[in-house]
């Protein structure tokens, strides 16, 4: 049995959209440059992924099988799990086609999204909003690079210092 003031392993996995506007690829170069600090600095594993826009009626036909609408699920049920909502970065939109006329859902996701895990658990998707306050993928960064253990501290004290 491991001791309770062992370290958590941490894993942090930066997703990034296909087909992101050309205006912003300096800045995702910059977020992945964050997050690969991360990993050097013995903060977390790291990991960057690139995913865009699904229609999960199609992904399931893949070899693969659904990965985007797996992953949106996992992050949705999280959202619920602990008051968060992903909206509108992440959201789901009817389409119709000229060969169909039973529209599909498709689901688009963020230019940038930023999954935390402690010990295998996922404890942290950015962006999301628990109603007041949107966090994002940048705070999530600063909060991980300062050593907090909670993503949400610095900006929930932030937030509390503007109320008072």
């Amino acid at each position: 049995m491991d001791p309770p003031d062992r370290p958590s392993e941490r894993r942090v996995v930066l997703y990034l959209r296909q087909h992101a506007s050309v205006a912003l690829v300096d800045r995702l170069c910059r977020l992945v440059e964050r997050v690969r600090r991360l990993e050097a600095d013995g903060v977390a594993a790291v990991a960057v992924a690139t995913w865009g826009p699904v229609t999960p009626a199609l992904e399931r036909l893949g070899d693969t099988g659904p990965s985007v609408s797996f992953t949106i699920d996992a992050f949705q049920a999280w959202a619920e799990r602990e008051g968060y909502t992903l909206g509108p970065a992440f959201s789901r939109h009817e389409t119709t086609s000229l060969l169909e006329s039973r529209p599909r859902t498709e689901l688009r996701v963020p230019t940038a999204c930023l999954a935390v895990y402690a010990d295998g658990e996922l404890i942290c998707v950015v962006p999301c909003s628990d109603g007041e306050r949107t966090y994002s993928v940048g705070a999530c960064l600063d909060a991980l690079e300062a050593g907090r253990s909670d993503p949400f501290a610095a900006s929930r004290e932030d937030a509390t210092a503007f109320l008072e």
